[in-house]
């Protein structure tokens, strides 16, 4: 496919994001002192839920300094990513779809082999956040997943902008040192083993403050990617936390749900007019599940928040070590879930090869478990879907933006503004006022994101018009969406689905049939970006990876 069809998929379909005016030239004389730019601090969870911390209606497992962040800066409530890890990822590094991203797949069926979008790693139609802040005089950091690329010396993320970086290649390992191969990098070497101590939420704290302390005196801002893999599988807790929530949900995930609904709903972070009955879901009725059955539920939520809470107070660590350097208070930190919560089995298939899953044994370095489907309905409530969904169970996620300069917002500020993933890049743009040095769109795609920064000061602000189309597709399931209205297909359905998100957030009665103007509408615009992007609608064969 040639350049100019990507080129068209954006300039036909999109409104861009970053202004080129030319600033105004004044007299040398004239030009204060340059103040040091901001930082940046982007903190990636994996595969959490929408009411998982405090500041989101999580009343269960502490979260103290996200909740601190959260309610001193401005919470997102109607902010949107992938439906899936590396997508998502792929959309925040670049300001772009993960299709012209090149991440269209995470698994390569026979349809994607050797087309433009499906790469399955990052690709370079795209030039990503610390390509751009490096050029700027910014250090640029890493520690986590990176899930965008394995090939040494062209697809880590040394090859993409990160001066120093470990990270973990793929989507998921141990949270331990085990004989297995690893699967992490630093500055681009394979490391062949980890320490004998080594826990993924500590090393990647440790590493990201050891990067920036390695560069604290020379006066030049930094990014850093902060992207745990805690608490994605396999669930393995902190020896010093795993025991912490014994008992704490021994009611269920039905009594979960209810009471997270209700808190999210009582601290104002849940769409106006969502289903507040919308639970549960999907998951075998707690009560007719064995008691053996429910005593491995409880212990995994068990594990689970023991994670979570860990990850938090590990966090909190790295913002003690920028408050001691005095960075703290010239950082800007923004924070969001990668998608939502993975439904599906407690094993996913992955827990009975060489795992010690005894009931006694779980969560510790032996163990391998997600937390199932149960547990997922009760964190993305009242949105319908989980991860791996279109719908906005599966894309609308816990996020936040973090200012140093807290007279600028006040306390307890949130925004119902429409945002998506790719909206960061060009905030961090904004904020740091750099203009986009990338032009020539013969070589990389224009932004598709635009900035929020504006919602700093106003929460009231509306970042995406109205009549603005913002469609996304991952391997084929689609979804586009035009101010209140939206429109999803999950992967082998013949029709789209069509929702008026102002009245259904909860997307409990499809409008097709009701609405066919605005049905066509949405269905027109998505297949011209289909085509022009060149996305591949999979058909399904019945085998297993279906």
């Amino acid at each position: 496919m040639r350049k100019s069809i990507w080129i068209s998929a954006v300039l036909s379909v999109f409104i861009l994001g970053c202004s080129t005016d030319t600033p105004e030239v004044v007299a040398e004389s004239e030009v204060a002192p340059a103040a040091k730019k901001p930082n940046f601090i982007i903190f990636t969870t994996d595969d959490m839920g929408y009411t998982d911390i405090g500041a989101f209606g999580g009343v269960n497992i502490p979260t103290p300094n996200l909740d601190r962040l959260a309610l001193e800066g401005v919470r997102l409530t109607n902010f949107h990513v992938a439906s899936s890890c590396a997508h998502t990822r792929s959309m925040l590094m670049s300001g772009n779809g993960n299709n012209e991203a090149g991440m269209g797949t995470q698994r390569m069926f026979p349809e994607y082999a050797g087309l433009p979008g499906y790469e399955n790693h990052i690709s370079d139609r795209v030039a990503t956040i610390p390509e751009r802040l490096v050029e700027a005089g910014y250090h640029t950091y890493m520690a986590g997943k990176w899930h965008l690329g394995s090939e040494v010396g062209e697809t880590l993320p040394g090859d993409r902008g990160f001066e120093r970086s470990f990270a973990l290649l793929g989507g998921g390992n141990d949270q331990f040192a085990t004989d297995k191969p690893a699967g992490y990098t630093e500055d681009g070497q394979l490391q062949d083993e980890l320490p004998a101590d080594f826990y993924s939420t500590n090393a990647y704290v440790d590493k990201m403050i050891g990067y920036i302390d390695s560069n604290k005196s020379d006066g030049q801002p930094f990014f850093g990617w902060f992207a745990p893999t805690a608490p994605h599988w396999p669930l393995q807790a902190h020896p010093d936390w795993k025991d912490n929530f014994v008992g704490v949900f021994d009611e269920g995930y039905e009594a979960l749900c209810w009471e997270r609904v209700a808190s999210a709903s009582a601290a104002g972070v849940l769409a106006e007019n969502a289903d507040l009955e919308l639970c549960p879901k999907v998951a075998t009725p707690w009560a007719e599940l064995s008691e053996e059955e429910q005593l491995i539920e409880i212990r995994v939520m068990e594990i689970y928040a023991a994670m979570v809470a860990h990850l938090d107070h590990e966090f909190g660590r790295l913002l003690e070590y920028l408050e001691e350097i005095g960075e703290l208070g010239n950082t800007y930190i923004i924070y969001h879930n990668d998608n939502g919560p993975q439904g599906g089995t407690i094993y996913q298939g992955r827990g009975n090869s060489g795992y010690d899953n005894s009931l006694e044994n779980l969560g510790n370095r032996d163990s391998w478990t997600s937390y199932g489907q149960g547990w997922a309905d009760a964190w993305s409530s009242p949105y319908r879907g989980n991860k791996g969904s279109q719908f906005e169970g599966g894309t609308r996620v816990a996020a936040f933006i973090h200012s140093p300069k807290l007279e600028e917002q006040g306390e307890g500020m949130m925004s119902n503004s429409l945002l998506t993933v790719m909206d960061v890049l060009p905030t961090i743009l904004d904020l740091a006022g750099l203009q986009d040095n990338y032009l020539d769109h013969e070589t990389v795609l224009p932004i598709r994101g635009k900035s929020f920064s504006a919602l700093i000061a106003n929460q009231d602000e509306s970042i995406h018009g109205a009549d603005e189309y913002i469609p996304l597709d991952f391997m084929g399931t689609s979804a586009l969406t035009k101010g209140d209205w939206k429109i999803v297909r999950p992967t082998f359905d013949e029709h789209f689905q069509l929702f008026h998100l102002s009245v259904d957030p909860s997307e409990t009665t499809d409008l097709r049939e009701q609405e066919p103007a605005m049905y066509q509408d949405l269905l027109t615009a998505y297949e011209a970006h289909a085509e022009n992007v060149g996305i591949i609608r999979r058909t399904s064969t019945g085998g297993p990876d279906d």
